[in-house]
């Protein structure tokens, strides 16, 4: 996924501040089919939801 081609405003750009965990599960959610990876939104969902102990990352998977 090229993530250059998005238009500005797009809604895989990174949040502009941090998401409650509320935010992070919704987000979670509607990018289900996106890899955190390419995601910027759902990456930082991902991480909001790891620093508040809701996902337990695999210990053999990077993250």
């Amino acid at each position: 996924m090229d993530i250059s081609l998005w238009p500005a405003g797009w809604p895989h750009e990174a949040p502009e501040g941090p998401l409650t965990v509320g935010e992070a599960h919704l987000t979670m959610q509607r990018h289900r089919g996106c890899l955190r990876e390419e995601c910027p939104r759902k990456g930082a969902a991902y991480r909001t939801l790891v620093e508040a102990g809701r996902i337990r990352p695999d210990s053999g998977r990077a993250h």
